[in-house]
């Protein structure tokens, strides 16, 4: 995946084929469970390690260096 293609996923947003997961101590069962819903849809982005991060009005998802 090229840094345009993730940085377009992440300005997106979470929707029906794209989902960011936090994951800092392994993967947890919400990752499975997105995983199992993507493969009987229409598949989608599972991006793992990006924060959410929520200060006033102000809401971003990124990956930390």
């Amino acid at each position: 995946m090229t840094a345009e293609k993730l940085e377009e996923l992440l300005l997106a947003g979470e929707g029906f084929t794209i989902e960011y997961k936090e994951c800092v101590n392994g993967l947890n069962n919400s990752v499975f469970e997105t995983v199992c819903s993507f493969s009987n849809r229409y598949g989608g982005y599972l991006l793992l390690g990006v924060i959410f991060l929520c200060i006033g009005n102000l809401q971003a998802h990124f990956l930390p260096n």
